[in-house]
């Protein structure tokens, strides 16, 4: 698989404008995020084309390329092939481009939010774990036991103290100092100022400037704004210190000009903007929450994909905190993410295509189970168009049904299958079976009409090759014959047994520390904890491919069986290290041929996992794979 990912990588490198084009480059969960000096060079159509690329998109900034699953590993070999990463460039103060001052906004807000969400998400279902076995509904525990005031203590702290998380976030994207940023920003939740600027007298700085009474905890823009104003008063502080005083008087001459400015103006400035965005999102629902939710549910793919979205989560989690609950973002997103499951399935059973098939069911389940629907978009549903359509009818419908019955999400999670548990209201009531019900309504109809709209129709690469087979029964055995001597896969009408290469402890496949081997898109087969470090051929074939790392190789049998092995887990780190090849690239071997031998002592010491998936990569092609005992069943 590696070679796949340096293939995608360098394609993709070389369509952005090549490393010299390229100031600095991250990954999200999909998609690899490059900064650019030149914008205008790549070609988005032509990358779209990549095999390996679902597709790409603008905003913050950044030029996005969605890769889907394995962005992770592809992303390694991009760093390895241009030699810049995501510090590549920072604090540099160069611009990446023009951009314009709404989508900077946004690119900010996201990358402050994003790493936050892992912690939102533990406290907010924390807190629905309370509901369900606290004294609402269970009644396991009491609201004034031990149990209860620590864990719900526990569900609260990442909203409680969100302005300092925010603080930290926002420095690092910033790339200013993350300590002094917290320390700002802790002053607005400290007690005293809480209790200070909750009380009736008025309150004064210096006894002359009046500071604003307000409550600060659970506010994002606030510690933003002051995060923003720390950067500029460090760059002016940094300047006007002599270099010997630095040590102690910049950091002081930073908080003492930071922290009352942000007491006094941003951070009331910071509760308005705030309390403003919440007022109209409430007027907007509140004139005709039916018609709000259609539209809003209806285009929330393209949102999504403009990056609108980010826009929302701060009057989202606004709401979360007070009055508890959000009714605009949270039931949209379930709208939409169940509605590009759905219609993500329905174009996979409709289609013959067996490369779309192949990338649409990981990508409906990726969206039906963790509502990650990248994949899902750009892989199917908006390359084929026609179930995009389907999902966005079938997100609006559902997202009226949410305006009708007012539905709330109770805790921050991405919409989905596994997290309708957000959706159980404290007091009760019938919350939750609405949810369950616009979930349902949602992955049905959007399927159906996905069904009905998506054509039905082979890829034209898989249309040639039908062409291409003989319609005499003598030019049916001549490619027959050419599909064994060139490697090529054609369904084997006998069972073929292939014994393990490696000698150790046979483990499924899903029990791979790995998600990419584990989940089963690269090929079908098991994994291997091996008790010597030696692999052997497990069939007479050729090389057709042993890494530079030497932790891995492609083989192909004779019959056209082509397998992977892949020798431990981040094993290409090593640089080939504690590997010894005994063969080469195009070399033919015979079955119980010494390949390879490792030290699988030196990997552990690395810091490496020895699980060695084995793996036969045009299994579907081949008539399946099942696994008996320590043996591979192809074909029959």
């Amino acid at each position: 698989m590696a070679d796949k990912n340096r293939e995608i990588a360098e394609a993709v490198v070389s369509a952005v404008g090549g490393a010299a084009n390229i100031t600095s480059v991250t990954h999200c969960m999909t998609r690899l995020r490059f900064v650019l000096k030149d914008q205008s060079i790549p070609n988005k159509e032509e990358i779209a084309k990549i095999k390996g690329v679902m597709g790409t998109n603008i905003a913050g900034g950044q030029f996005q390329v969605i890769i889907g699953n394995s962005v992770g590993n592809v992303y390694k070999e991009v760093v390895a092939i241009t030699g810049v990463s995501d510090a590549a460039g920072a604090g540099s103060g160069q611009p990446a481009g023009k951009v314009n001052p709404i989508t900077a906004a946004l690119d900010f807000i996201s990358g402050c939010m994003t790493p936050l969400f892992t912690a939102i998400i533990a406290g907010g279902l924390i807190k629905v774990l309370l509901v369900i076995f606290g004294p609402t509904l269970l009644g396991v525990m009491s609201d004034t036991s031990d149990t209860y005031i620590l864990m719900n203590a526990l569900g609260d702290a990442p909203f409680y103290f969100l302005p300092v998380l925010v603080a930290f976030t926002a420095s690092r994207k910033l790339n200013c100092n993350s300590f002094l940023s917290v320390m700002v920003a802790s002053v607005l939740i400290y007690p005293d100022v809480i209790t200070l600027l909750g009380g009736e007298t008025a309150t004064y700085l210096f006894g002359v400037i009046p500071v604003t009474h307000g409550s600060y905890s659970s506010s994002i823009i606030p510690a933003m704004l002051s995060t923003i104003l720390l950067k500029y008063v460090e760059i002016l502080v940094d300047k006007i210190t002599p270099d010997w005083s630095k040590n102690f008087l910049k950091p002081l001459l930073i908080v003492i000009i930071t922290a009352p400015i942000t007491l006094c103006l941003l951070a009331p400035l910071g509760l308005m903007v705030g309390n403003g965005l919440q007022f109209v999102i409430n007027a907007v629902y509140g004139f005709a929450p039916w018609l709000a939710m259609l539209l809003f549910a209806g285009f929330m793919p393209f949102i999504v994909m403009t990056g609108m979205h980010w826009a929302f989560v701060p009057a989202c989690l606004l709401g979360l905190a007070s009055p508890g609950y959000d009714m605009m973002l949270l039931p949209a997103m379930l709208c939409s993410n169940t509605a590009q499951a759905g219609a993500t399935f329905g174009a996979a059973f409709k289609t013959k295509d067996k490369e779309m098939k192949q990338m649409a069911f990981p990508a409906a389940i990726s969206a039906l189970l963790a509502g990650v629907t990248e994949p899902a978009m750009y892989g199917v549903t908006l390359k084929l168009k026609k179930p995009m359509a389907a999902a966005c009818i079938a997100s609006g419908i559902s997202g009226f049904i949410c305006g009708l019955v007012n539905l709330k999400a109770y805790a921050f999670a991405t919409p989905c299958l596994t997290a309708l548990v957000q959706f159980i209201s404290p007091e009760g009531g019938s919350n939750l079976l609405f949810a369950v019900i616009i979930f349902a309504l949602s992955l049905v109809l959007s399927f159906v009409l996905s069904f009905i709209l998506t054509k039905n129709e082979v890829s034209a690469a898989e249309a040639s090759g039908n062409a291409d087979t003989g319609n005499s029964q003598t030019g049916g055995k001549d490619n027959a014959d050419n599909a064994v001597n060139n490697g090529s896969s054609r369904a084997l009408t006998v069972k073929t047994a292939i014994e393990c290469p490696i000698k150790g402890e046979i483990i499924p496949l899903s029990e791979v520390k790995d998600n990419t081997f584990a989940s089963g898109i690269l090929g079908e087969g098991y994994a291997v904890i091996p008790s010597e470090g030696k692999v052997f051929a497990p069939f007479d074939g050729v090389c057709e491919n042993i890494f530079d790392t030497l932790h891995a190789l492609g083989l192909t049998s004779d019959q056209g069986i082509e397998m992977l092995i892949h020798v431990g887990l981040e094993t290409v780190t090593l640089n080939g290290a504690p590997f010894t090849a005994h063969i080469k690239n195009g070399e033919h071997f015979k079955k119980g041929d010494l390949l390879l031998e490792f030290d699988i002592n030196a990997i552990k010491n690395a810091g490496c996992e020895i699980q060695t998936p084995i793996l036969v990569t045009n299994a579907e092609d081949l008539g399946g794979v099942t696994v008996e005992n320590d043996k591979l069943i192809i074909g029959g």
